[in-house]
């Protein structure tokens, strides 16, 4: 007998069927859908939410590092990573705790929210422990490794700029599992740098002037338990959040393509002009991209493809797009034109406004774009707040790098941007915030960026890079900027934009070894899908295509990227589309009997996974990688093996980090 043995997850294993084979064997399929187990893999990305804070209203109204600016909660199928962003620096006598209770469990769950309290995570300098309250009692799990700040990996005792405290949890060892809900907030304890119990808590997301003195840190333990509060007072802040990881975006910017099909550009799939948003969605794109810029009607109409993204464009597009069954990201780019690591130009009827009406300005915006979308039925799901902001936004007040260092404006006009949105998005899910830099293949340049955006505290969820095979070195440059980017932040990446030419009248020769042709178009779409699916993690969050739509118009000057697009000179939908939206896929490991081998399949899903085997499930099980080379025939990977003579094998994909 021959079991074939599928678990995305490391140990988790539950059979569901077998199959009847030829020559009387039993091929067990063993498969699991991807988000369920105790241990990650490549396949599920990570859900994040930012949670804004009361910034430094501090409890006792002392500058004293224990104000919480915003809290960051994100998730993977497996895991759960908390991060508490203080409005001052860190000192090492401020106990920061994230206080959580399961939803329907009694106590503080759904209604009352009386103490105890669940569970009490404490974030501070020698606290890297959780307390486990379920029920009666409390027991200290401690873990090892150390909290990260400002990427130092210990606290600030002083200093300038602002800090953080981050870390992961099993989602096993919280009692939660995907699907789950519970209530949280987050306080921040004072003790005197003598060590003696000092102000209590001092700040909370739930009360912007928390001044409970009933909580008291226990000094000289590995613990903080602050169960002790018998008042509850900043119960009627608490947040509930849902375990749910984000789906893989598998995403196109088509944020041109009403502008062509004005032109008499159409969109065909096997030959029928067809609705090009139908097109994608059919063969797995999940999001569409859509830029906005400020531009006036006046600009639109003597210039179109230079400034027709504003407004009165893009909300009847982005309606397309959600009646399509697709996700919307919008890209703010806050210029009348392009937005670009070369060109952040401030919008014109801007220019005339002074720094504080600026950043006024730009909480109004967002919150007003946001409203209309809202109210038009396109609310996004993701927003950046700018593109490729390597060098600021809003010149010259928002300009960063030589000869400028306006990081404290930048930070003030983007948290103003968030604030905005957060304002609109009121009594529904906030869209998770993207920030967005052209240095997909240069981690020095995208490192420089988010050192500099993290200590001053600007809250967002998803870091979003582009790369550009022929302007972005070889894939391992993006590989080593996804992986460094999230180590260092503990965020979900994306590569924001991409692209591969279809043809060679533009890009005329080999690109990273890669011919443009329809078929090196395909070539670098399997290519790509490791490097994105395998960052470690699972931090590996989404691809966007850019130019997706992009055909040859007479007189428009398209920089070639109508040789890069999804649809050649007839509009017919090549190759590289359909394979591209494999990225979504179900992720099943498929088994056929070519005797005296056995053949195992995946799609592209599942790329950046490792096939191992064992003959024994039973404790410890020792897994072995399959060495035979791993194959592809367009985007479905495939691997042959001997039937082994032995009466069972049994084989599952893995992460390999």
């Amino acid at each position: 007998m021959v079991y074939f043995h599928f678990v995305p997850h490391r140990e988790f294993k539950r059979a569901i069927g077998m199959l009847s084979c030829p020559s009387n064997l039993f091929f067990a399929a063993l498969l699991f859908l991807v988000w369920v187990g105790l241990f990650p893999i490549a396949a599920p990305s990570v859900a994040a939410t930012t949670y804004l804070g009361p910034g430094t209203a501090d409890g006792n109204g002392v500058n004293d590092g224990a104000g919480i600016s915003s809290v960051v909660i994100g998730n993977t199928a497996s895991n759960i990573t908390f991060t508490i962003n203080s409005s001052q620096p860190m000192t090492s006598y401020v106990l920061y705790t994230v206080e959580i209770q399961k939803a329907g469990q009694g106590g503080s769950g759904d209604a009352s929210l009386n103490n105890p309290w669940g569970e009490h995570i404490g974030i501070s300098t020698g606290v890297n422990s959780l307390i486990n309250t379920w029920g009666t009692g409390a027991s200290a799990l401690t873990y090892s490794g150390t909290w990260t700040q400002n990427g130092s990996g210990s606290y600030d005792a002083g200093g300038t700029g602002s800090s953080f405290a981050t870390k992961t949890f099993a989602l096993s060892d919280l009692g939660l599992n995907v699907g789950d809900s519970f209530y949280f907030d987050v306080v921040s304890s004072y003790a005197s740098p003598s060590g003696q119990a000092g102000y209590g808590a001092l700040a909370s997301t739930g009360y912007p002037a928390e001044t409970d003195n009933s909580y008291q840190p226990w000094l000289g333990t590995n613990y903080y338990d602050s169960a002790t509060d018998a008042n509850s007072t900043f119960n009627s802040g608490a947040t509930l959040y849902t375990v749910v990881p984000e789906s893989f975006i598998v995403g196109a910017d088509m944020s041109h393509l009403a502008f062509f099909e004005s032109k008499g550009k159409v969109y065909k799939d096997g030959g029928v002009t067809t609705n090009a948003l139908a097109i994608l969605q059919k063969y797995g794109v999940t999001c569409v991209r859509l830029r906005l810029f400020t531009s006036s009607a006046a600009q639109a109409a003597a210039d179109p493809y230079d400034y027709i993204n504003n407004l009165d464009y893009t909300v009847p597009l982005a309606q397309r797009v959600k009646n399509a069954g697709l996700q919307f990201c919008l890209d703010f780019h806050y210029s009348d034109t392009w937005a670009d690591p070369g060109h952040q130009s401030i919008p014109s009827s801007w220019t005339n406004l002074s720094f504080s009406a600026l950043v006024q300005q730009m909480y109004s915006y967002n919150s007003n774009t946001i409203a209309a979308f809202r109210a038009a039925g396109a609310m996004p799901d993701y927003v950046q707040v700018g593109n490729e902001i390597n060098s600021g936004m809003l010149w010259p007040y928002g300009e960063v790098g030589s000869p400028s260092n306006n990081w404290s404006q930048l930070a003030q006009l983007m948290n103003a941007a968030v604030q905005g949105i957060q304002a609109a998005s009121a009594g529904t899910s906030m869209p998770k915030i993207i920030v967005h830099l052209g240095s997909g293949g240069d981690w020095g340049a995208t490192e420089w960026f988010f050192d500099n955006l993290t200590a001053q505290g600007v809250p967002f969820d998803i870091i979003g890079l582009s790369y550009y095979p022929f302007w972005g070195g070889p894939l391992a440059n993006l590989s080593n900027c996804l992986n460094n980017a999230a180590n260092s932040y503990h965020k979900p990446v994306v590569v924001a934009e991409t692209a591969f030419p279809w043809n060679n009248t533009y890009w005329t020769t080999s690109i990273n070894g890669i011919m443009p042709s329809v078929t090196g178009q395909v070539q670098y779409v399997v290519a790509l899908a490791p490097i994105v699916k395998g960052v470690s993690g699972g931090f590996g969050a989404g691809v966007f295509w850019w130019g997706t739509e992009y055909q040859a118009v007479n007189g428009v000057k398209e920089a070639g990227f109508n040789t890069a697009s999804w649809f050649n000179t007839g509009g017919d939908v090549l190759p590289a589309a359909i394979e591209f939206g494999q990225l979504s896929a179900p992720l099943n490991l498929s088994i056929q009997l070519n005797s005296p081998n056995v053949q195992l399949n995946w799609p592209l899903s599942g790329a950046g996974l490792s096939l191992v085997t064992t003959t024994n499930l039973t404790a410890p099980v020792t897994w072995s990688p399959v060495t035979n080379a791993v194959q592809n025939t367009g985007t479905v990977f495939w691997v042959t093996e001997p039937m082994d003579s032995g009466p069972q094998r049994f084989y599952r994909l893995q992460s390999n980090w």
